[in-house]
């Protein structure tokens, strides 16, 4: 007679392409009258790729009165795009839920932010960035900014910035001035200088610019796309796409339309700088601003 061995069956668990969607900061405190931004990541899993395309609805609801940032971007196969969500809050103090829905095909997945809006109630100061810059290799690009005094502050405040990946000839981000006086209840303009070499990667960073002064420090985030380098006379051809930080291909979007200018013409004639540098760069340019009603930047 003949034994054999029993073997149980394992089951195969089917691996189904998906994405996430996530933010950071998952929470975000915006002082009324001003602004706060936080950065959306999405990643493919399991090989998930497709058209990214991002919808919200801003309200008495959720607190804001306006929402900006841009859609329409590739995710490719293990890859991950961001897009930075610039707020503006509405008049009423109080803590809120912002949905933010990601759709790719058939598959979407929302993701509530808790929001808190709040009144200026101590020295402080703040800044707002563009969404996203875009240069090319061997390029110094000069971006004008703005930082605003609020509750009353004074004093120095200073600038560092970092890039997510930090690899071997990544872009550099300067500012001009990189130490400077804030006086209460002012504003002061300020550039942030982005240089790149030949040899810098193309691709997507997150640059994160830190502002400190004693206790206070924050930290703003914004995305940097550089292309590939071409000659003045050179076009380059229309399917130039960027490698993400992962090295997988995708083509992200570009500039938010949130300006921290007070003068139309400059900041129209930046956006217009910004067109030509991501057409160049090839990029698919798509943006979304939601508003109930557009507030004033103003001082306080």
């Amino acid at each position: 007679m003949a034994f054999g061995t029993v073997g149980l069956a394992r089951p195969v668990l089917a691996i189904t392409p998906d994405f996430t969607l996530s933010a950071d900061p998952g929470k975000v405190s915006i002082p009324m009258g001003y602004w706060a931004e936080t950065m959306l990541t999405i990643t493919s899993l399991n090989g998930f790729e497709g058209i990214i395309q991002l919808s919200t609805m801003v309200g008495q609801s959720t607190g804001l009165d306006g929402a900006g940032f841009s859609t329409g971007m590739t995710l490719s196969p293990n890859g991950s795009v961001n897009t930075d969500l610039q707020l503006t809050p509405g008049k009423t103090p109080g803590n809120y839920n912002l949905s933010i829905t990601a759709t790719i095909g058939s598959i979407s997945h929302m993701l509530v932010i808790p929001i808190t809006v709040s009144q200026i109630t101590s020295p402080d100061f703040t800044t707002r960035l563009w969404g996203s810059y875009s240069t090319l290799q061997e390029r110094d690009i000069t971006i004008p900014e703005q930082f605003v005094s609020l509750g009353g502050f004074r004093g120095q405040v200073s600038l560092s910035a970092k890039l997510t990946p930090d690899i071997s000839n990544a872009p550099t981000v300067s500012f001009q001035p990189s130490t400077f006086d804030l006086l209460a209840s002012a504003s002061l303009a300020y550039n942030s200088v982005v240089s790149t070499v030949r040899t810098t990667p193309v691709g997507t960073y997150i640059v994160a610019i830190t502002a400190s002064s004693g206790t206070i420090s924050h930290t703003y985030q914004a995305i940097m796309m550089v292309g590939d380098y071409r000659p003045p006379s050179e076009h380059p051809p229309p399917d130039n796409s960027t490698s993400g930080a992962n090295g997988q291909t995708s083509t992200s979007s570009a500039t938010n339309n949130y300006s921290p200018l007070n003068n139309a013409s400059a900041t129209l004639s930046l956006l217009q700088s910004f067109w030509w540098l991501q057409t160049i760069i090839g990029l698919a340019i798509t943006t979304l601003v939601v508003y109930r009603g557009r507030p004033l930047f103003k001082e306080q």
